[in-house]
């Protein structure tokens, strides 16, 4: 399908659908991607590890902040000298309505060796104006191309004069894959949106996380959320991340020192020290309070045990859903709602421990992957993990024996 009648077979970016799709909140009722876990792994929760004390949404992802969706596209080709391990993760921040119902959002570098498009248009004007992709490296600039392209053919013709920025990050894949070849295309990039959903998150070794390598292990996406109640209403914040980052003596989950006592799966240290992470959140928040938001999504990282090396890079993105700024306002003047800065804690501890358990389950459920020059990831070991976090009093059954 070319591009034009791929955009004309969808509605803001989703494939037509009945609308309640998108906003009945019961698991049967998702919006479904077409892609699924051949050997599938498990998730933290799954095995008994609970990070935090609040409770995490129906998903557990970020794709509880409705309007939320996630699609993947994942390139594996060849084996040995040559062998390609990637692809494209794609969030559609706002059932695909970005482009007409803009977002609050902020920008965080903890360590600014990496890339991330479009952030100075966010840092100006604290809007989120396009959905997000996340690749390797050197992908990025067909990404970004695609996604101007699948973006400008939906620019009403009353805007022809409108401009464009996507938000394109990057973590380096080359362990896994040959990066030099830059495989992906346009239509990958298509692929991803085509297949975005708002149900269960793919995790681990897909989409822009294909190639990626995190603890020594094989990392890629994961994600989590955490349900806040502020004066008796319940909001949602949700992290995805897509992990590249830290050293195996470095991980620690829930404060085990599990990577220090894992035996066995030794890999050469190759250069994997990015990560890319992105918060949504039902609160109404400011720009300025979605700052203070991608900060504490620092904290979650470094209770994993990464310290954020010289030439990583590490790097946030927070958004909004509880305010939606027309594209073309209307008036003079916007009426928004925020949380008092008073009263935000709550969603700090939300976004500190969903960040925390979104980079563990990307660890969990990423299976072994060999790559490149036959240079191989494993997956964590989980029966190892059980029985460590059991030694550490850290699985959830310990607590009631």
């Amino acid at each position: 399908m070319n591009r034009r009648n791929f955009i004309k077979s969808t509605l803001s970016g989703i494939p037509l659908l009945s609308s309640k799709l998108f906003f009945q909140r019961n698991q049967s009722d998702y919006i479904h991607s077409d892609h699924s876990s051949v050997d599938r792994r498990l998730r933290a929760r799954e095995m008994g590890i609970v990070i935090g004390e609040l409770e995490p949404g129906p998903l557990n992802a970020i794709t509880d902040v409705e309007g939320v969706c996630v699609g993947h596209a994942t390139i594996s080709k060849g084996e040995g000298k040559g062998a390609v391990r990637t692809g494209v993760t794609v969030i559609l921040p706002n059932s695909g309505r970005i482009m007409e119902e803009q977002l609050y959002s902020a920008y965080f570098s903890l360590n600014g060796w990496g890339e991330m498009t479009g952030v100075a248009s966010i840092e100006e004007t604290g809007r989120l104006e396009t959905p997000i992709f996340l690749t390797g490296t050197y992908n990025v600039g067909i990404v970004h191309s695609a996604a101007v392209a699948y973006l400008t053919e939906r620019i009403p013709s009353k805007e022809n004069s409108r401009i464009v920025a996507p938000v394109v990050a990057e973590c380096f894949d080359d362990f896994l894959s040959d990066t030099q070849k830059r495989q992906i295309t346009e239509e990958d990039v298509f692929r991803a949106i085509k297949t975005a959903g708002s149900g269960p998150v793919e995790e681990g070794a897909v989409g822009g996380g294909t190639g990626m390598v995190s603890f020594g292990f094989k990392g890629g996406i994961g994600t989590s959320s955490r349900m806040v109640s502020l004066d008796g209403e319940k909001f949602v914040v949700g992290v995805l991340v897509m992990a590249n980052t830290a050293s195996r003596d470095q991980l620690r989950i829930d404060g085990a020192p599990v990577g220090k006592e894992i035996q066995g799966f030794e890999i050469e240290e190759g250069k994997t020290k990015s990560i890319i992470l992105i918060a949504a959140t039902t609160a109404p928040l400011l720009p300025f309070q979605l700052k203070k938001i991608a900060k504490r999504v620092a904290l979650g990282l470094a209770q994993t045990g990464a310290i954020s090396h010289t030439g990583s890079g590490d790097i946030i993105l927070a958004f909004s859903t509880g305010n939606r700024i027309p594209a073309l306002p209307a008036g003079s003047f916007h009426k928004i709602k925020s949380v008092s800065d008073f009263w935000i804690s709550p969603l700090y501890q939300g976004t500190v421990e969903a960040t925390q358990e979104a980079i563990i389950n990307a660890l969990t459920a990423a299976q072994t992957v060999v790559g490149k020059d036959g240079n191989t990831a494993y997956g964590l070991p989980l029966d190892q993990v059980k029985r460590i976090m059991k030694k550490y009093y850290r699985l959830k059954d310990v607590y009631f024996e």
